[in-house]
């Protein structure tokens, strides 16, 4: 109908990335736990020389990095575009050159796709964005909203999968078939007359009725390419005797593998865990790399601070 894509998230408190950036002589990344995460993140600074950073003098183009805390990678996280903006920030902040966080984003090649990370970096809270118009060189944001505070997503972690990325993910998008437009007019549907009413009324049966059946649509669309409604079968079992308990709000992030659960307050986040557990012991589900987590929103957006020298 004009656009592509469009994305619902949430900024939750689970998760983060922790960065200090510093001149240096010469560029060294410390606290990368892998080779790739190392090639990574030098990779970021060599895009912020070659762009923002591009009249810079070679002789000052040297930071030392340090990686303090990270998000984990290709869960369903937005753990790579969270790592290029913290660090396309950084890298200006030291430079002083003044950008906007979609700037940085755009030069640095994130936020092709979708706006969430972009938005949720500025402003944290739950997220909407509007796809990618003939014009748009990143979604613009359409709606933020303060999610409400006792609300809270369950998250089933498959630490032993990962969701699909990189050349696998562009390969998913040009062999699926055009997403139906009657499906795609529900799902508009179910955002604009459902999910957000429900936000704002804080009917959480209802908004959670609307994210299982929006994770419906598109996991079944998107299961050719991903093994299934959902990447993770482990994450898919759990995620079915969760809604066979009668809760709603069932969900896949992204590609996966992590699946969340949304549940009105921290006592049920926590009866449900202890069910969830249960159940894997039950049916011998293997419980290796599964990790069970309660998170809840994050309301604000990233934490900035400049130390003089």
């Amino acid at each position: 109908m004009g656009r592509k894509f469009g994305s619902i998230g949430l900024a939750i408190n689970s998760h983060r990335i922790v960065i200090t950036a510093q001149l240096a002589s010469e560029t060294n990344v410390i606290g990368a736990e892998t080779v790739e995460l190392h090639q990574r993140v030098l990779e970021i600074i060599k895009q912020f020389y070659a762009s923002l950073g591009q009249s810079i003098p070679l002789e000052k183009q040297g930071v030392l990095v340090e990686l303090i805390e990270l998000i984990p990678s290709h869960a369903g996280l937005g753990s790579g575009t969270q790592l290029a903006l913290a660090l396309g920030t950084a890298l200006s902040q030291l430079y002083q050159i003044s950008a906007t966080t979609q700037y940085i984003a755009e030069q640095l090649g994130r936020g092709t796709r979708s706006g969430i990370g972009i938005a949720s970096f500025d402003h944290g809270g739950f997220i909407i964005d509007g796809g990618l118009g003939a014009g748009s060189s990143s979604p613009p944001l359409l709606v933020r909203y303060d999610f409400p505070q006792s609300w809270r997503v369950v998250m089933i972690m498959d630490t032993g999968n990962q969701g699909i990325h990189g050349k696998q993910e562009l390969h998913a998008f040009d062999s699926l078939t055009p997403f139906p437009l009657t499906e795609s007019q529900t799902i508009c549907h179910l955002v604009l007359m459902q999910l957000l009413p429900a936000i704002v009324e804080k009917n959480i049966t209802s908004f959670g009725q609307a994210i299982t059946d929006i994770q419906s649509l598109i996991g079944d669309h998107f299961a050719p390419a991903q093994g299934g409604r959902y990447t993770s079968q482990r994450v898919a079992s759990l995620l079915h005797y969760a809604q066979q308990q009668g809760h709603t709000g069932i969900a896949q992030s992204s590609w996966g593998p992590t699946g969340c659960i949304f549940v009105p307050n921290d006592h049920i986040a926590k009866q449900l865990i202890t069910d969830l557990s249960h159940y894997v012991k039950q049916q011998q589900i293997s419980d290796k790399e599964l990790l069970f987590i309660t998170a809840k929103v994050n309301k604000e957006g990233a934490k900035i601070e400049v130390l003089a020298s």
